[in-house]
């Protein structure tokens, strides 16, 4: 009996009342609901969801199937229309596994993971912050977005940073509304060790769901982590033609 996962976004009524649904119908099937050992999770939801899964999941290297329900879905797989169908071709190994570069900061003796994004940024409305980036550069600015490959189209695109490959292993750093125009977005591959050098209420935030506070004079390491997140993928992707998709950018077809 294959054991299977089910994440999904709980906060939403038509959501929840879908994947227990769905539950019903994969034990129905014959597959058993066991996450810890499960061959892979299917999640419900749009990308928050998936990221969710992501962090959860990240050290166990469970493969994440996901179904659309909401949200730009610019991560999941299939419709909820398109599950049974896809879980024939898992069933015959009719399917690839995709890796994806994750992200990971040490804080005061803590450990926070990413599959998009790390952001260090004000709780509120204050002052602008100071980072000092070593052997980088000092910023004066609202904050920084530290993104990943896969995190280059979510927050760092919005501040004006480029767009990453999903296969690439480099990080991306773009300063939040900077004090000086020429401050530009630079891609590092190495780890990094950040230092708050001025700032009240500010947050160290992974993927917009986990925060940890910051404060005046502390140090943040920031590198690729070890783990990756892993997709099942089952039909031939595209990654401009999804960013195509989402963002109108690209090349008239």
């Amino acid at each position: 009996m294959t054991s299977i996962g089910v994440i999904y976004k709980k906060e939403d009524r038509l959501i929840a009342a879908t994947a227990q649904q769905v539950i019903k119908d994969l034990r129905r099937k014959g597959y058993k609901l066991n996450q810890k050992r499960a061959k892979f999770v299917i999640t419900l939801g749009g990308d928050g969801t998936i990221l969710r899964a992501a962090r959860i999941l990240h050290k166990s290297g469970i493969p994440i199937l996901g179904i659309h329900m909401g949200g730009l879905g610019f991560l999941t797989e299939i419709e909820l229309s398109e599950l049974n169908e896809a879980l024939e071709q898992i069933r015959a190994g009719k399917y690839q596994i995709e890796e994806r570069s994750m992200l990971e900061a040490f804080v005061a003796g803590k450990r926070i993971t990413a599959l998009n994004d790390l952001v260090i940024s004000k709780s509120g409305i204050a002052r602008v912050i100071k980072l000092s980036i070593h052997g980088v550069a000092d910023y004066i600015a609202d904050g920084m977005v530290f993104s990943s490959a896969t995190g280059s189209t979510a927050y760092n695109l919005s501040v004006g940073g480029p767009i990453l490959t999903p296969d690439s292993e480099s990080m991306v750093l773009s300063a939040i509304a900077p004090h000086k125009i020429n401050t530009r977005p630079i891609v590092l591959k190495r780890p990094m060790v950040v230092q708050l050098i001025r700032g009240q209420e500010v947050n160290l935030t992974a993927d917009g769901q986990e925060v940890l506070p910051l404060f005046e004079g502390q140090k943040i390491k920031i590198q690729n982590s070890k783990f990756k997140t892993r997709f099942i993928r089952l039909k031939e992707y595209d990654f401009f033609d999804r960013v195509k998709e989402a963002f109108g950018f690209g090349p008239e077809r």
